[in-house]
């Protein structure tokens, strides 16, 4: 009997397992039995197992014309392949970390680390060469720090509490623009993580200080504004104009810049505008009144796919930016505030009923306020990650559900989308890579990872106890 459908049928009887209602019992006992059948019997039966599992009407052909089973468009296999077991760190720490993290895009990656004595650090990477891009920087000593962000312009380290530290003034929190070509700092800026909005581009930095009523655009050779808004901007009402696809979580913590060069601003007045990021242009305006959250909950916004969607305690809201609609407003689950978009238009997802020891997946369509599917999770999650493929709900274990719910993937470890459309997983275990199509993890090696690694299509960079290692994953 082929050992793939052995495979096949086995990953259908695990998904029958995930799904509650009784009346799909039967199925698995005969998805069950028809794992011992012969390969005839079973690519003809294998239709009416996957009709009931995912809601496709089976088409049964006669027995003498086997009919394969319809199953939900997955990913082909990616040719996984173990690292190297002698790599050695690309970059070395001069002593111990207690974070860092990875950025990649192309063929370069970027990492910042802290280490235990509280001086940050940030180091590049050529990924085709497997060297240093220049020798790592210290910034010198920082009570905490919020990561970093990369763009072809700068690299942006978020710093914390900068005392006794030259380049920070009154030891506030400060952005630090480094060149990710020559590895020098370009210039500092205090500014607050969590009462400012900021959107990143090729070449400007949009940031908005939400209590002093200012928007600014910097140039990120120079730390200068390029133009400036004095009319006051709702809290998180600075974004990008992004596609779906910009939105997909791929390579961990791969910085996708926005390719429309507009920036929408969500005044607190009610009025919404659509400027270019260059000149600061009005190119149109529009209305959609601030939703409230009401007391100590968060609102939140984004633009996708060229619609504005705000959320606020139980409300949510929506403008098409192309003038087509006025804004709309419908009651929302209360506990979906921090919603994310999914993988298909205008739905979000969100975890709900968190305890700490389990949760809810919940995807809910804006414009109604309808849940569409809901999941349970027997994990705390850290994140709903999107990708073309299904939905990564991130934790330990992680979960991979398709857009319709259905379960593709249990996974032990914390796991990470990769441009084939398949994941990596970092577990207790080492760390593996997970086919979507058969279920297969194929084990790739053993790293003491100090922090979030990212990736490209073939390559992985993670922050080790020793340093910054390079590692290669795929053919």
């Amino acid at each position: 009997m082929s050992t793939e459908l052995d495979r096949l049928y086995a990953r259908l009887a695990d998904r029958v397992d995930a799904v509650p209602p009784p009346e799909l019992s039967a199925v698995r006992v005969r998805a069950a039995q028809r794992r011992r059948r012969s390969f005839g019997g079973l690519l003809a039966a294998g239709a009416a197992v996957v009709a009931a599992l995912f809601g496709a009407q089976a088409v049964l052909a006669p027995a003498v014309t086997p009919v394969r089973p319809v199953l939900p468009v997955l990913p082909a296999t990616t040719d996984f392949i173990p690292f190297d077991g002698s790599a050695e760190p690309v970059i070395r720490f001069a002593g111990p970390v207690r974070f860092g993290m990875a950025s990649t895009s192309g063929d370069r990656s970027f990492a910042m680390w802290m280490a235990e004595d509280g001086t940050e650090w940030v180091g590049g990477i050529d990924l085709a060469t497997g060297r240093a891009l220049w020798p790592p920087r210290s910034l010198g000593k920082f009570g905490d720090t919020n990561g970093m962000e990369v763009s072809a312009g700068a690299i942006l380290l978020l710093t914390e509490q900068g005392f006794d530290n030259p380049l920070i003034k009154d030891g506030s929190d400060t952005i630090i623009a480094v060149d990710p070509v020559t590895g020098k700092i370009m210039w500092t800026l205090p500014y607050s993580f969590n009462d400012t909005d900021r959107v990143l581009y090729d070449d400007t930095l949009v940031i908005t200080w939400v209590q002093r009523g200012v928007t600014e655009a910097l140039d990120l050779r120079t730390g200068k504004a390029r133009w400036t808004v004095t009319e006051r901007v709702a809290q998180s009402g600075t974004n990008a104009m992004r596609t779906m696809a910009e939105l997909y979580a791929v390579g961990g913590f791969a910085d996708r810049v926005p390719a429309d060069r507009r920036v929408v601003l969500h005044l607190a007045d009610g009025r919404v505008q659509l400027r270019d990021v260059a000149s600061g242009r009005v190119e149109r305006e529009l209305a959609a009144p601030v939703l409230s959250p009401g007391g100590d909950r968060l609102r939140r916004e984004s633009v996708v796919d060229g619609t504005l969607y705000q959320f606020a305690g139980d409300k949510a809201g929506t403008l098409p930016l192309d003038g087509s609609a006025a804004a709309s407003e419908v009651p929302f689950p209360d506990s979906v505030g921090g919603a994310t978009p999914c993988v298909t238009g205008g739905l979000f997802c969100a975890v709900t009923d968190d305890t700490g020891e389990s949760a809810k997946l919940t995807v809910v369509d804006p414009r109604t306020g309808a849940t569409v599917w809901q999941r349970e999770l027997k994990a705390m999650v850290r994140g709903v990650l999107p990708a073309a493929a299904g939905l990564l709900a991130m934790g330990e274990p992680s979960s991979v559900f398709a857009v319709d719910g259905t379960p593709l993937a249990g996974l032990e470890g914390q796991a990470m989308w990769i441009e084939s459309g398949n994941l990596l997983v970092i577990g207790q275990a080492g760390i593996s890579g997970h086919q979507l199509a058969t279920g297969e993890n194929v084990a790739l090696g053993q790293l003491a990872v100090t922090g979030y690694c990212s990736a490209n299509a073939t390559m992985l960079t993670c922050p080790t106890k020793d340093g910054i290692g390079v590692y290669r994953f795929a053919r």
